[in-house]
């Protein structure tokens, strides 16, 4: 019955893209301008999907390259077609098959095939690069001329999502191949389907591309895009400003409130996939004591921490995972501000008048700034921190690998857009030593709870387990949640038909400039 329902589901998913297709190809407004100037604050890294996965080079290769499985414009939680027209799951979840459009075609002119996406999905399958988002998929196979397989090792809620990673684009196989044999870096001579191909890439300054006409989905409203290498994040603002730049990635928070003051500027803003959090060593130092961990949690205002955290640009989490991601629980409740109870825990400890601690951190003011709030915060019940101020790379070697810290601030990023890329990189057991689980914190209930979700197909099912996990983690503190902060997007005003997505996958072949 659910596979009926699912069935029946995708189809009108299909109906629904289709009717949306020919409704905006009926409007086909003309765009004022025929060259978008987009300026980026890094170079891509690997226009090659098996071997990039920064956001800036994706943000990119979306205009390049087209997924099988994409999300609805209109709203992002929504995954529709893309190269593949429908989808079928197996009995048992653990095997997606899915039914190729036909009539791609790739930027060299050639056809697409069930040949192309097969050595597409398993060459990235194959990638060191692909590992963080592919625990769960097996192989891929191809089974007919218009099908191909995703076969997982087991049923996992979130492949979808996974699939819409631009990791898993779709390149010309005869591309790849004849780049190898004539000694051609692919990288930087990409073949894609989608709507705007490379035809020009100038280190250090510029990436130009030009529409592709023959566009499965229509052809570009705007005939060029100018991808303009500006390091320097005020320089970008200015060039907003006098038009000089028609978009900028990633605009400073300090040059947000000016921005929005123009009227030759528009912007738009969602939640991002970050989660940023206070991390504890649960296996040494003071935090070992679940009752100082729960003192720091009454301590805090997290609305305080955002505003003077991140200038009021982010999202209270309530819950150990970003607020835009699939099973955050919105009714969920972390701990409200109660200094009394927090000193009341403090002695019960043994340490009524508070304690001395620091807090090891990334130097940047992206960690700074909510550090000090949280700093500031927890000075009223006396735990006095003090900040160990490290590079990077060090943070990295020292506070990452080595696990030497005694708590920090730091930020994880949701790869997939659902709660399991966080709570299972965070929490699992089995992410101890070498993995994501800093703060050393092992529990056997949580470890099959969140086994138990990642393998279930029923959304219900996933998110009322999340919730109980959540509850859990709310009593023993491993992490205090403090934000998921905004993606701002800013652009020229004129601009239109640009829609917010928490990872900047902005479909520029459907914008246009008003007159």
């Amino acid at each position: 019955m659910m596979e009926c329902c699912r069935k029946i589901i995708f189809m009108a998913l299909v109906a629904a893209g289709l009717a949306a297709n020919c409704a905006f190809a009926a409007e086909a407004p003309q765009s004022a301008k025929d060259t978008l100037v987009w300026g980026v604050n890094a170079e891509a890294s690997s226009l090659d999907p098996a071997s990039s996965k920064d956001t800036v080079t994706h943000m990119m290769m979306y205009q390049i390259y087209d997924t099988l499985v994409k999300e609805d414009p209109d709203d992002y939680t929504k995954i529709v077609p893309g190269l593949a027209e429908r989808w079928e799951f197996s009995a048992d979840n653990t095997e997606v098959t899915f039914y190729l459009r036909k009539g791609v075609k790739f930027h060299n002119g050639d056809a697409m095939t069930a040949d192309d996406v097969y050595f597409s999905l398993q060459r990235s399958l194959d990638s060191s690069f692909s590992s963080g988002i592919s625990e769960a998929i097996d192989h891929f196979e191809k089974v007919g001329d218009d099908a191909v397989k995703c076969v997982l090792k087991y049923a996992y809620g979130p492949i979808m999502d996974v699939l819409t990673n631009l990791t898993y684009g779709i390149a010309s196989k005869r591309a790849v191949e004849e780049a190898e044999a004539d000694k051609i870096d692919f990288a930087r001579n990409p073949v894609g389907t989608g709507p705007y191909k490379m035809v020009e890439w100038r280190a250090g300054d510029s990436l130009t591309l030009e529409s592709f006409d023959d566009y499965y989905d229509g052809k570009p409203l705007i005939k060029k895009i100018v991808l303009k290498l500006v390091p320097d994040a005020s320089s970008g603002a200015i060039a907003l400003e006098d038009g000089t730049l028609d978009i900028y990635y990633i605009v400073s928070t300090s040059d947000f409130e000016f921005l929005k003051t123009l009227d030759n500027v528009a912007y738009f803003e969602c939640p991002g996939v970050g989660l940023f959090h206070i991390t504890f060593n649960v296996t040494n130092g003071i935090f070992t004591d679940k009752r100082l961990r729960q003192a720091v949690a009454y301590a805090l205002n997290r609305d305080d921490v955002v505003i003077g955290g991140a200038n009021g640009e982010a999202v209270v989490a309530d819950c150990l995972v970003p607020t835009s991601v699939f099973g955050y629980d919105k009714d969920f409740k972390w701990y409200p501000q109660d200094l009394d109870k927090a000193r009341e825990l403090l002695k019960e400890a043994g340490y009524p008048d508070g304690f001395d601690v620091v807090f090891s951190m990334q130097g940047s003011s992206t960690y700074m700034m909510p550090g000090e709030v949280v700093q500031d915060q927890l000075r009223k019940i006396g735990i006095r921190v003090t900040f160990d101020k490290m590079e990077r790379a060090a943070y990295l070697d020292d506070v990452g690998d080595k696990r030497n810290f005694v708590a920090s601030l730091r930020m994880i990023n949701a790869t997939v857009r659902d709660a399991d890329s966080v709570l299972t990189r965070r929490f699992h057991s089995s992410m101890l030593g070498g993995g994501n689980n800093y703060s050393g914190y092992s529990n056997p209930e949580v470890d099959a709870l969140i086994e138990q979700a990642r393998k279930s197909s029923d959304a219900g099912e996933r998110s009322a387990i999340y919730t109980k996990i959540y509850g859990i983690l709310k009593e023993d503190v491993p992490l205090v949640p403090l934000y998921t902060d905004n993606v701002l997007m800013f652009f020229n005003a004129k601009l239109k038909n640009m829609k917010p997505h928490p990872v900047y996958r902005y479909r520029i072949y459907q914008t246009y400039f008003e007159k």
